[in-house]
């Protein structure tokens, strides 16, 4: 079986040219554990991935701030995630997946409340009690991650259906289990793909020099396990190049550039879930998707109307370092509704706009970049028996990043009045990462991020102290320092600017 448009990336150094004349009918190749019949018209991969993390939080305040104040910390299950997939018939290829973590508690902080009601029979009356929550009880939540099906007509053009990651941009396509730090940057996070997979049917190709990729797809845009609910929908397309793939310079032979646009809709009478929080990677929220307004109303902020992304991307390979780096520019319209109302009109129609961008690199020191290979395109699975059998080496690699994260929200740019408390104005982050991973080829990494964040002029929605600092529109993020209650710690709730994550991760992926 040979599809070349589906030529799965290796981790693997080659050995001596050898084919296999006749491959076994089960064994581990390349990366995979497969089965398949002896015509070779059904084969079938069995994968999963369990990734245990660590995560510290420092700085001003951390230690001060309440159980659910959204600073993780601790050992925990990053992802705990069975894998299958399969080709038949040489054209079809198909992956379900479905996650078991992360984990996590439910009612951390002991303040949420369940009603039970009951009707007397005789008079009718309704009497109604509040009842406390289980507190810090274990959460675990198994959803389907990456369920689809693929038609390969030729390397030229494919056809994919299903939940997938959504391929705005370069670092959003690359896998889980290989991705330079733990999780995402925030340009990626944020702006490029907020909801990191989405339901859709795309189109995409490659030529077989690997010269040129495109897909362009059609995607409910309300994100992962998400109906649509209002029968709108999105526009995503890609196209990257790789100009030196068949002629000049070797090492540039994987360098890459591309550009991705994103552009849909959503109805304001229909939508009502909450645009994505703005968080670093070890979760912490900068900018929340609610907030209490001056009379008390928990508000929500809501994607309406016109939603759309332009994004460009460059990857180039330097012999044991690699450079890369993304930037994305955002333009969506949203509106605000109070708690219980979302789906009743508007207290006021706003808009976020804004852009974001990285710079990262990356020396293996042990090793070189073949044990991960090039950014992925993001490929359904295959198998290819003609090509050598690999034997398995490791490396150490380490990788820098700087992040600029910038927004403006306008409360009531399209319509209405802005509240005392709208948090419209800008939202400025700076960001820096390092961090060194252990790879036993790309199926065992141990690896340790540091990442810190500066909100720079960030202060407490009100004052601590008579004429002392207060936020203003010209910063609308906040360091945790500033969410603390006054008289707990007010050195940090008025003078704290920065964010410090450590975090760790054991991961065994296939």
């Amino acid at each position: 079986m040979t599809t070349p448009a589906l030529a799965a990336d290796s981790a693997y150094v080659a050995e001596a040219p050898a084919r296999d004349e006749s491959p076994p009918l089960a064994g581990f190749r390349d990366g995979l554990f497969y089965l398949r019949d002896k015509d070779d018209v059904f084969r079938l991969y069995v994968q999963g991935r369990v990734h245990v993390d660590a995560l510290a939080s420092l700085g001003p305040g951390v230690n001060d701030l309440p159980a659910d104040a959204g600073l993780g910390s601790g050992i925990f299950l990053r992802r705990a995630r069975t894998e299958v997939a399969g080709e038949f018939f040489e054209k079809w290829q198909w992956q379900l997946s479905a996650e078991f973590g992360p984990t996590a508690l439910d009612n951390a902080g002991a303040r949420v409340e369940t009603r039970a009601c009951s009707v007397d029979p005789k008079t009718g009356a309704l009497t109604c009690v509040d009842q406390g929550a289980a507190v810090q009880a274990p959460q675990v939540k198994p959803a389907p991650t990456d369920v689809f099906v693929n038609f390969a007509a030729s390397p030229y053009f494919n056809v994919q259906v299903g939940q997938y990651l959504v391929p705005f941009g370069m670092e959003a396509r690359v896998s889980d289990n290989t991705t330079y730090f733990l999780e995402r940057s925030m340009t990626t996070r944020l702006y490029a793909a907020p909801t990191t997979r989405d339901i859709g049917a795309m189109a995409w190709g490659e030529l077989p020099s690997r010269a040129l990729y495109y897909t362009v797809g059609i995607y409910n845009g309300d994100g992962q396990n998400r109906l649509n609910v209002d029968s709108r929908y999105d526009l995503v397309a890609r196209v990257l190049a790789r100009p030196f793939v068949t002629g000049g310079p070797r090492m540039l032979a994987d360098a890459q550039v591309g550009a991705s646009v994103r552009a849909g809709s959503r109805d304001g009478k229909s939508v009502a879930y909450d645009i994505t929080p703005f968080t670093t990677q070890g979760g912490y929220s900068f900018f929340r998707a609610t907030y209490k307004d001056s009379a008390g109303h928990l508000t929500h902020i809501i994607p309406s109307t016109e939603q759309s992304a332009i994004g460009a991307d460059l990857y180039v390979p330097l012999g044991r370092f690699d450079l890369s780096g993304e930037v994305v520019v955002l333009n969506e319209n949203t509106r605000e509704a109070w708690d219980g109302y979302q789906l009743y009109g508007s207290a006021r129609k706003g808009s976020l706009r804004g852009a974001s961008f990285y710079a990262q690199a990356s020396y293996w020191v042990l090793g070189e970049r073949s044990l991960i290979n090039y950014p992925s395109v993001g490929k359904p699975l295959h198998l290819d028996f003609e090509k050598p059998h690999r034997a398995p080496t490791h490396g150490v690699q380490l990788v820098a990043k700087y992040e600029r994260f910038h927004a403006g929200y306008d409360g009531s740019r399209r319509g209405g009045v802005d509240d005392a408390l709208t948090p419209t104005g800008d939202i400025d982050v700076h960001g820096v990462s390092f961090g060194v991973n252990y790879w036993a080829t790309r199926h065992v990494r141990v690896s340790l991020d540091y990442s810190g964040y500066v909100f720079p002029d960030s202060a407490p929605a009100s004052a601590t102290q008579k004429n002392g600092p207060v936020q203003t529109s010209s910063q609308r993020a906040t360091a945790p320092g500033q969410l603390l209650a006054k008289g707990v710690n007010d050195s940090a709730r008025d003078g704290a600017h920065a964010l410090h994550e450590l975090q760790a991760r054991v991961g065994v992926q296939f």
